[in-house]
């Protein structure tokens, strides 16, 4: 009996071990290409956006799955930003359609259409208090906006290209990746002002993230690296190698502990952050890697991938790792408050979509 048993448990004992890390399971609810993936605050969510002009949501079970609970249209064009409000109530999109959307998560009918760019909008998210959509664009603007009244919307005018926007922890300044290889640093206050300058990447900077405790910032770059700096004196502290081909995509995970980076050639890498040691890679089941994200818990790394046959959408990974919860971020005095907004007015009126970059 014993023996059975012993020979029962190093059957499956390797298979425990091959399914620690690795791919848990496809999503192939889409009928495009998948750009954009994200995973809300809580881990309730996990998000989705492709080439479609469709945004779906999944629910997370208590095993890691996801079930698509909802799918949001509106869009004309492929959506290459998901961001979920803090308060999980609210999804943002932007699309290369030139548009940005919030969705209601609870009250879809309640969801509303932005068009305040004349460029793809490559990043789209809310203000701590709900009450501000921020985007960015490939039209050279950064935009902050009155989600109940778009009329009242801030410029910032950067002169060039924005691939990806960031903005600090406690509201003052904004990260915004720019064409040139390089990522500035400005007042989130309109007032234009440039304060800094980081450089180091021989190639564009396709995409920016901060870590949970504000205090550093990851680039990811078409020079096959990325680039982690001290924001407190601006220098790069480390450089992860090892990709092949472009890194488009990265994302702290909630803890801070590691990054995961998306590589063009279809293979994501996931990284200790102190040590910068390369932990391990994730083939995907396509190639273009346009976006990644961690789970809450670190458990999962979610994948955008233009997958190599006819079914369509992101690829979920087991990470191997488990991140723990995120540290508490101090707001400074003076940042804006907490509140809630309801958006209530109808979708403006759509641009056409445009095959702009990212």
């Amino acid at each position: 009996m014993y023996i059975k048993y012993f020979l029962f448990l190093l059957l499956i004992f390797p298979f425990q071990i091959v399914n620690c890390q690795g791919l848990k399971y496809k999503l192939t609810e889409h009928t495009g290409n998948v750009e954009s993936v994200s995973y809300s605050n809580d881990g309730r969510y996990l998000a989705s956006g492709s080439w479609d002009g469709s945004v779906n949501l999944y629910e997370i079970d208590s095993f890691g799955n996801a079930l698509l609970a909802r799918t949001f249209t509106g869009h004309l064009g492929a959506i290459v930003s998901l961001s979920f409000s803090k308060n999980n109530k609210y999804l943002v999109s932007g699309s290369k359609d030139y548009s940005s959307w919030i969705w209601n998560i609870d009250t879809p009918h309640l969801s509303k259409g932005f068009n305040l760019h004349l460029e793809p909008v490559t990043s789209s998210y809310l203000d701590q208090s709900n009450r501000l959509l921020i985007s960015a664009s490939l039209d050279g603007t950064i935009r902050i906006t009155n989600v109940n009244d778009s009329r009242k919307s801030t410029i910032i005018k950067v002169g060039a290209p924005v691939y990806d926007l960031q903005t600090s922890k406690d509201n003052k300044h904004f990260y915004a990746a720019i064409k040139g290889n390089i990522v500035k640093k400005y007042e989130a206050n309109g007032k234009n002002l440039e304060l800094e300058t980081y450089t180091g990447h021989s190639d564009e900077v396709n995409a920016i993230d901060l870590s949970p405790d504000g205090n550093y910032m990851a680039t990811a770059s078409s020079d096959k690296t990325i680039m982690i700096w001290d924001l407190s004196t601006g220098k790069s502290t480390k450089k992860l190698q090892g990709f092949e081909w472009k890194v488009t995509s990265l994302k702290y995970s909630t803890d801070g502990k590691y990054i995961v980076g998306g590589c063009n050639n279809g293979v994501a890498k996931l990284f200790e952050v102190e040590s910068g040691k390369f932990i391990s890679d994730f083939s995907t089941l396509g190639k273009n890697i346009r976006d990644v994200s961690f789970s809450r818990n670190g458990k999962e790394i979610a994948v955008a991938t233009h997958m190599d046959s006819e079914k369509f959408g992101a690829v979920v990974y087991n990470s191997g790792v488990i991140s723990g919860n995120a540290p508490p971020v101090v707001i400074k005095k003076g940042a804006p408050a907490k509140g809630k907004a309801k958006p209530t007015a109808k979708p403006t009126t759509k641009k056409p979509a445009s095959n702009g970059a990212k």
